[in-house]
């Protein structure tokens, strides 16, 4: 157990806490961000022709 490391992410995690709504951050843009680039990265599994029915459902399984 770290104290210092312990305290520190308190203080971090208190910091974003308190400090979140003065950020200006678009929500959904940085969702459909993350949601198109899982998007992609199935595609590329699901293109991928080495793999099984099972590798394709557990590669899958995995990026979620």
């Amino acid at each position: 157990m770290n104290i210092k490391l312990d305290l520190l992410k308190g203080y971090v995690a208190d910091f974003v806490n308190n400090h979140i709504e003065e950020l200006v951050l678009d929500a959904d843009t940085i969702a459909d961000t993350v949601a198109i680039c899982l998007l992609e990265e199935i595609q590329l599994v699901v293109c991928n022709k080495t793999y099984s029915d099972f590798e394709v459902v557990e590669e899958i399984v995995t990026l979620f």
